[in-house]
Formats: C-alpha cells, sequence, structure tokens
C-alpha cells in the first residue's frame, strides 16, 4: 500500500479530542470505551478515512448549572488505534507516527468550561508523542432517564505533534488535519465512579 497506506495523522489529534465528556448533573464519572466512542478522520492521497481507539478512559467532573468548576482527566491507549486495514494501522502504531512503543499513552487535561450559545468549550492541553499544546473543545450534552450523553469533536494539526515523521513529515500523501469525534455515555449508576 506504500505511501498511500499511512493513516498517520488521524490519530494525532483524536486522542485528545476525545476528552470532553460532561454529564448533566454534578458528579463525577469515569468513561471508558464500553460507554461510547473516540474516532478520528483523516485523509490519505485524498480519500477519506476513519478510525478509533478501542481503549480509553475519561474522567469527568462537571456540573452544567457550574461549567467553571469542570474538569477534564483523559487517557488513551496509543497501541489501540484501529482503522480496518492491519498495513496502515501497523504504519500508524510505528516510529514515524504514534511511536507506540516509547509513547504508549496519549493525555488530555482540562479544566473550567464554558457555555456558549451552542453547548459547552473546555480548553485544556493534550500530551501526544511527548508533545503537549494546548487545545479547545466544543461539545453538547443532553439528558435522560438512562443518563446522560456527551458529543462533539475538534481539528488537529497532526504536525504540530511530531505525527508524521520521515517521508512522512509533509502532507502530500497524509492530510496535516485529524477530525477527532467523540461519543459518551455516562449512565447515572457511574456518578462517583472517577478517581
Amino acid at each position: 500500500m506504500g505511501r498511500k497506506g499511512l493513516t498517520a495523522g488521524v490519530v494525532a489529534g483524536t486522542c485528545l479530542a476525545l476528552a470532553a465528556g460532561c454529564p448533566a448533573s454534578a458528579g463525577s464519572w469515569r468513561a471508558d470505551q464500553s460507554a461510547g466512542g473516540l474516532s478520528f478522520e483523516a485523509t490519505q492521497a485524498g480519500a477519506r478515512f476513519t478510525g478509533r481507539f478501542e481503549r480509553f478512559t475519561a474522567d469527568i467532573a462537571f456540573d452544567p448549572a457550574a461549567p467553571a468548576d469542570c474538569r477534564f482527566d483523559v487517557t488513551i491507549t496509543t497501541a489501540s488505534a484501529q482503522t480496518g486495514e492491519s498495513q496502515r494501522d501497523g504504519l500508524l502504531k510505528g516510529e514515524d507516527f504514534f511511536w507506540v512503543e516509547r509513547y504508549p499513552a496519549a493525555s488530555f487535561r482540562g479544566s473550567g468550561c464554558q457555555a456558549t450559545e451552542t453547548g459547552f468549550e473546555l480548553d485544556g492541553e493534550l500530551t501526544l508523542r511527548g508533545v503537549t499544546r494546548p487545545v479547545s473543545l466544543g461539545f453538547d450534552f443532553e439528558t435522560g432517564p438512562d443518563g446522560s450523553r456527551l458529543s462533539g469533536a475538534t481539528t488537529l494539526r497532526r504536525l504540530d505533534f511530531g505525527v508524521g515523521q520521515g517521508e512522512w513529515a509533509g502532507t502530500q500523501w497524509v492530510g496535516g488535519d485529524v477530525t477527532v469525534r467523540f461519543d459518551l455515555a455516562l449512565p447515572p449508576g457511574r456518578a462517583g465512579a472517577a478517581r
């Protein structure tokens, strides 16, 4: 599959966008892959592809009545990135991209949400491949009898985090922008589970 098979940037941004997750009532939660999804979209050779992180946790403290007090702590296992194409997934885990042997996890930390006209926004820091940069997340939440749901998206530049080395350090074969989407279910029973 050569150069066109690289997944690269995708993951980079991905990691932390996922972080955003806020319940609709005051409390603390731990969300993970069993309670939602963290996916990413990027382009290779001009064609769009999608992937997801199979393993992550998100510790969330949030009260929509007092968004400034919110806290998010998200950890993503970089080796769990899957795009449905084995060669691309292997390249993604290698030294030119995530380098999972040296950097097995990515993390997002943020506090102090702000209410917006369409939902909430959180400014935090994403650490990926040993590089830490500011990332802003916009998200929505809704509540129902079965709990709350958080969803949103953000766009990252993979090269800002060094995701793509050597021949992949440009955008000829793999696009520079990665869109990360998250959708987290927070059942009432999870309240208080965050540590």
